[in-house]
């Protein structure tokens, strides 16, 4: 930092300028000189301050508005990113309601063939079972038309045995009256 200014007041009215606790007037030429001397070192001085302060202001300036852009440039990327982002969320929701309703078509179509096959079992099981009744009568008849067939052929055989037990007997007394005659 520079030193500061002594006392460089501008006269106000009729007040004369003090420089190193003397003023102007009572100041000799060389005193004068070399006032204005250090006066001209100052303002130098204070000119390359601007300048600096110029040239870091601008530097700053242009920071600020190199920032400034590439802020506005990242706000436009993010919003870029959030609309893809929104897009890719609803065409994802889209493709979501789209499985749903392949599901819920797949679950009325899986319903009806249950309901058609529990329908075709019922109506299956019906006709096996009439099918099955059926058999099981026709098999209970012709099981009682072997019965009395068999009946039928007992009784057949037991006459049969009973006429030759007959024919027997009668053979029998035949050839005893036969042998009882060639014995007397």
């Amino acid at each position: 930092m520079s030193p500061k200014r002594k006392s460089s007041n501008k006269p106000k009215g009729k007040t004369p300028t003090v420089v190193d606790g003397l003023s102007t007037d009572e100041m000799s030429k060389e005193q004068l000189e070399e006032h204005i001397v250090r006066l001209r070192e100052e303002l130098d001085r204070e000119r390359e301050e601007r300048n600096y302060f110029q040239l870091e202001r601008d530097k700053i300036h242009t920071f600020w508005e190199i920032t400034k852009r590439q802020l506005e440039e990242k706000k436009c990327e993010l919003r870029n990113r959030e609309r893809e982002l929104e897009e890719g969320e609803e065409h994802h929701q889209v493709e979501i309601k789209v499985y749903k309703q392949k599901v819920k078509h797949l679950l009325y179509e899986q319903q009806n063939m249950l309901s058609e096959l529990k329908a075709e079992s019922v109506v299956s099981t019906k006709l096996l079972q009439k099918e099955h009744a059926d058999l099981e009568n026709k098999l209970q008849k012709d099981m009682c038309c072997l019965k009395v067939d068999i009946k039928e052929q007992e009784l057949s055989s037991e006459n049969v045995i009973k006429n030759l037990h007959l024919k027997h007997d009668e053979k029998i007394t035949v050839l005893r009256n036969d042998f009882a005659r060639q014995v007397q």
